[in-house]
């Protein structure tokens, strides 16, 4: 008996210890990150159901946990993780960081596409990081931020254009600007857009891209998303800074001793009755009190120093967003006012916002965007600020005050002629207003079926007030007010459908599109001379016809009016997307545009494009790499896309008005004008070819994409002369065709990510060859800038030529000047040696300068400017004249170190360019004479660096050295030419290297802890300090290499033909220091 129950007891306690090992238990574990830090709220779920929340120290509990049962942690940012529970009591998880790179969702043409899906060039940026960077044009914070996007700055003037180029360019008298598109709608520009209401920025940059743009898509497109509304409940946000600039650098000049003796010099050189009035102005020689010697200690009066001056900026950003279940809505209120650096200069901009979403039904959806901004910009006559320095720096001459023995230079030196006084004779205002609404209606009718129509109306008004006080050579006042409107119309079709029963393997997107627009542009323009002389700028425009009070000025004010162009854009586009296995991508553009810009045969273009990528990363026999390698894609494209950006009056006869006498009367009748229209003119277009690498290692730690790009821009538009006989005298025609060839590359490194610290860097690299490939015979596509009007030689500094790229100045190759062993001496007299070329035709010395010291029919003399004999005949002419610098760099980019302590947040960025040219003529135009319009103007401090032929006796009387000994003892350590000529001369001495490194901008944040915001009713609270262009390191002598002051010099009246890195009379760009806030209610 006792033994049946022992065996009973057994068995039972068998059959229990099997039941236990199917038991349900606790079970307990820490989660991690792979810094060994504990991460907070963590997702832990048993067999899918998320059953606990990890605490402040990563720890977690389960309880009635099966040893089958299937554990999975998630958190966002990281990888999940799962693992089977078994008969453990306690589970610990270390997460890695997931790649969130590739599910970053990117705009692109018409539609948003996850990283990982796309096949074309696009590069990104948020608009969080350019608000750190806190400018009042957004472009400026583009700056080395995206790579194969290159963007100069005009200068420093508030409200300064950008000039933003995407892989380099291909257009010559086209427009190489890219296309603008905020929310989808089309914009010219972007100036009125605060960073604070922007999202993201993305960069089309190859044909696979560009393609579904069609006509507009030759130049990149640039795609700003605005912020949107959110559900939830109301948050407001307030941002806000003051920013407090330097008084800008200011190019060095000559003290009163050096500007003295070198005008006296000069006028002397010309004849010894322009020294003798000179010596009487400033009390020089023997005959005048000898007062040379006093001028050493007088101060410099640089009038620079009298219209530049520190100033200020202030930036205010308010906005309020929230929504319900079924509606959404945004609105923003931007207010920026920069004080200009300069007198009477300045910008100041309103830009409001607001959007609205609304839910109609279950698959309909109703939205709403309406934006108004309005701008203004103050400034006139900037080349007279630019050049206030030429003004005497002598506040009281020591001799003779009569301005007149100057000539035309007087106003140099007459103290009414004062730079101050000037420029506050003049005075502009240029206001912008635009209002734009678009609308649309998203209907969703099954599932991945996707149908948009929306509508965009937009009014544009320019008002200019110009006002001349009448107090400079002109002698009476005068108003001009121009005033522009116009208007822009869009209708957009879109249907996208994600074609559904393909399979898991297989993914097929279709896109289908319409397209329509229209827009036109109205000018008036008035002008009124001779106002009463009391009357200010306010009176004028007050009492616009009150004109006509001085004899000169009666009779002309003018009238005209201009109705603009109507312009009318007719598109359809598609787009495929397949994608098998997630990792073979394909995708298919077309877009045919219809532009009334071209003549009736030619009014359509067709633009295709194709793109392919392979995530190799992905595939199966790469499963061993992903410990490491995170991202692997291969890109290729090949398209084309066009430029519309033209004139539509190119392809159409032009005609003006003259007079004939019929029968002793006068009658007016219509004459051929200067161009001759052009029905076979067509597109130009880019052939756009590319192959990309995106790649990521380390789970993402460490990612970008390296590019590499080849594109040709064919039927380029180019002015070609026409036979004068036809009445015309030139006509556009397709003639040309460049290139642009490239690498770029993105590169992103997480540092160290850690719960308290973080850094990161982020860089980008970009090089570009541009190359004019085709042009025809007879092409007129050389440029001229104007700087000393017709006295500049050549007379075109900037040449387009095969084989060079756009923007090659043409000059003459600098060997600095004749030394005195380039002669030989005898009697007196300098014979140059056998084998040194003589130089003829492009310099006019004063012909009494050496006279009697050079052999007849000899030019060069001691001191001279030289150049290189690149035709290698013997003598210097107009016919070397030759390549002396191309201006644009071909490697530029940018880098950015970020991170954070806690709540402390920093960053530094950097942009740079190496290589390319700065066309310094500031310093060119002082190194000519000049002597009937400049005698008595200050120059450059170079010019007291040139070579001297005369000095000063024991008497204090000026005499001209002969003498080779002296003349080498005169000249010790001169660096530049005597600057005596009268001709300006295009030289290689100041086209300078324009490479730089400079220090964009400095960051320094501290966020408040949000339990301390939270018991005064706030949600976020950011303060930071920002320092801006804190240093440049670069070789070039002028103020910033980054510079483009003029971009299209033109030839003639055009202004059509490109001169970029052009340097002269430049607003000063300052030093700043920014002190803003960040505020969520």
């Amino acid at each position: 008996m006792n033994q049946k129950i022992k065996i009973a007891f057994l068995g039972t306690a068998m059959c229990l210890s099997s039941l236990c090992s199917y038991a349900q238990n606790t079970l307990t574990g820490t989660i991690k990150d792979s810094n060994g830090e504990p991460l907070i709220g963590v997702a832990v779920s048993v067999d899918g159901k998320t059953q606990a929340i990890t605490d402040i120290d990563g720890n977690y509990s389960l309880t009635n946990v099966s040893p089958s049962s299937k554990i999975s942690v998630s958190y966002v940012g990281y990888k999940d993780q799962t693992i089977v529970a078994g008969n453990h009591s306690s589970l610990n998880f270390t997460l890695k960081p997931q790649d969130k790179t590739l599910d970053e969702v990117v705009v692109v043409g018409y539609g948003t596409m996850k990283r990982r899906d796309l096949t074309g060039a696009v590069a990104s940026v948020k608009g969080d990081d350019l608000a750190k960077n806190p400018v009042s044009n957004v472009a400026e914070a583009l700056q080395g931020q995206l790579p194969g996007v290159s963007v100069t700055s005009q200068d420093g003037r508030p409200g300064a254009s950008m000039s933003i180029r995407v892989r380099g360019g291909g257009s010559i008298v086209g427009s190489n600007d890219p296309l603008y598109v905020v929310d989808g709608v089309q914009v010219s520009r972007i100036d009125d857009i605060p960073a604070d209401d922007i999202e993201s920025i993305d960069v089309l940059k190859d044909a696979a891209s560009t393609a579904i743009y069609g006509a507009r898509g030759a130049n990149g497109v640039i795609l700003i998303t605005t912020k949107k509304a959110k559900k939830g409940t109301p948050t407001i946000k307030y941002n806000m800074y003051y920013q407090y600039k330097e008084k800008p650098d200011e190019l060095d000049v000559m003290d009163p001793y050096d500007y003295v003796l070198w005008t006296w010099s000069y006028a002397t050189a010309y004849g010894q009755s322009y020294g003798d009035n000179v010596a009487k102005y400033f009390g020089l020689g023997s005959a005048n009190g000898n007062h040379l010697e006093e001028y050493r200690n007088m101060k410099t009066h640089n009038y620079m120093d009298d219209i530049n001056s520190a100033s200020h900026a202030w930036n205010h950003d308010i906005s309020l967003s929230g929504g319900g279940e079924h509606n959404t809505y945004y609105a923003s209120v931007n207010y920026l006012y920069d004080k200009g650096s300069r007198l009477n200069t300045g910008f100041r901009r309103w830009n409001a916002n607001f959007k609205f979403t609304q839910d109609i039904s279950k698959t309909l959806k109703w939205d709403l965007d309406a934006r108004y901004s309005e701008m203004r910009f103050r400034g006139a006559k900037f080349n007279l600020a630019g050049s206030a320095y030429t003004f005497r720096p002598v506040d009281t001459p020591l001799g003779e005050d009569d301005p007149s023995v100057f000539g035309n230079g007087s106003t140099f030196v007459e103290q009414s002629q004062n730079p101050v006084d000037i420029i506050r004779n003049y005075d502009q205002y240029n206001d912008m207003y635009r209002l734009r609404a678009n609308t649309g209606l998203t209907w969703t009718p099954v599932k991945g079926l996707t149908a948009r129509s929306e509508l965009t109306l937009g009014r544009t008004w320019r008002q200019q007030k110009y006002w001349d006080g009448g107090h400079d050579e002109q002698g009476y006042n005068e108003a001009d007010l121009t005033k522009a409107e116009g208007y822009n119309v869009r209708w957009a079709t879109t249907v996208n459908y994600k074609i559904p029963g393909l399979g898991e393997k297989n993914s097929l997107d279709v896109l289908l599109g319409n397209e329509v627009l229209a827009s036109k542009t109205n000018t008036s323009v008035m002008k009124g001379y001779g106002y009463p002389e009391e009357f200010s700028m306010e009176d004028a425009f007050a009492q616009f016809n009150m004109t006509g009070t001085t004899d000169a000025s009666k009779g002309r004010d003018t009238f005209s009016n201009t109705i603009g162009e109507p312009n009318h854009t007719t598109s359809w586009f598609g787009r495929l997307n397949y994608s098998y296995l997630s990792r073979y991508l394909f995708t298919a553009t077309f877009r045919a545009d219809g532009s009334s810009k071209f003549a009736p045969d030619h009014h359509w273009g067709y633009f295709p494009a194709f793109a392919a990528a392979w995530r190799v990363s992905d595939e199966p026999f790469m499963a061993g790499t992903k410990d490491w390698l995170s991202n692997l894609k291969l890109r290729l494209s090949y398209g084309e896309s066009g430029s519309d950006d033209i004139s539509a009056a190119m392809w159409r006869e032009t005609w003006k008005t003259s007079s004939i006498n019929v029968d002793g009367e006068t009658k007016t009748i219509y004459v051929p004008g200067d161009m001759k229209g052009n029905p076979d003119l067509k597109w130009e277009t880019t052939v756009s070819r590319n192959l990309g690498i995106d790649f990521g290692f380390l789970d993402g730690r460490i990612n970008g994409s390296l590019d590499f790009y080849y594109n040709n821009t064919k039927n380029l538009l180019m002015v070609v002369p026409v036979n004068e006989a036809s009445g015309y005298s030139y006509q556009y025609q397709n003639v040309g065709k460049t290139e642009n060839k490239g690498i770029e590359l993105a590169f992103n490194y997480n540092i160290v990510r850690t719960k308290d610290f973080n850094l990161s860097l982020n860089a980008t690299y970009n090089y570009n060859h541009n190359k004019v490939k085709e042009l025809v015979d007879g092409v007129t596509a050389d440029a001229q800038t104007w700087w000393g009007s017709s006295m500049r030689l050549p007379h075109y500094d900037y040449m387009i030529r095969v084989g060079k790229p756009v923007g090659t100045i043409q000059g003459y190759r600098a060997l600095g000047y004749y030394t005195l062993d380039d002669f030989n001496y005898a009697n007196g007299v300098y014979t140059l040696k056998d084998g040194v070329p003589d130089i003829k035709g492009i310099v006019n010395y004063p012909a009494n300068l050496y006279k009697n010291n050079r052999p007849a029919g000899q030019n060069a003399f001691p001191g001279m400017v030289k150049f290189a004999d690149v035709t290698d005949d013997g003598v210097v002419d107009d016919n070397d004249a030759t390549d002396i610098g191309h201006v644009v760099p071909q490697h530029t980019g940018g880098f950015n170190i970020l991170g954070n302590w806690k709540n402390i947040d920093f960053s530094l960025g950097f942009t740079y360019a190496i290589g390319g040219k700065v066309y310094n003529a500031n310093a060119m135009h002082d190194m000519m004479g000049n002597k009937d319009n400049m005698l008595g103007a200050n120059r450059l401090d170079i010019v007291s660096k040139c070579w001297k032929s005369y000095n000063v006796d024991a008497n204090g009387n000026l005499y001209q050295v002969t003498d080779p000994a002296e003349l080498a003892a005169l000249n010790t350590g001169a660096k530049y030419a005597l600057p005596y000529s009268e001709y300006g001369l295009v030289s290689s001495q100041f086209v300078e290297d324009a490479s730089y490194l400079r220090l964009q901008n400095l960051t320094l944040g501290y966020t408040f802890p949000k339990t301390w915001m939270q018991s005064i009713g706030l949600t976020n609270l950011r303060v930071y300090f920002t320092a801006s262009n804190l240093f440049v390191i670069t070789g070039y002598s002028g103020l910033d290499p980054d510079v483009n002051t003029n971009p299209n010099a033109g030839n003639g009246s055009s202004k059509i033909f490109p001169t970029p890195n052009y340097d002269y009379q430049a607003y000063p760009k300052t030093r700043s220091y920014t002190f803003g806030l960040n505020l969520t209610f």
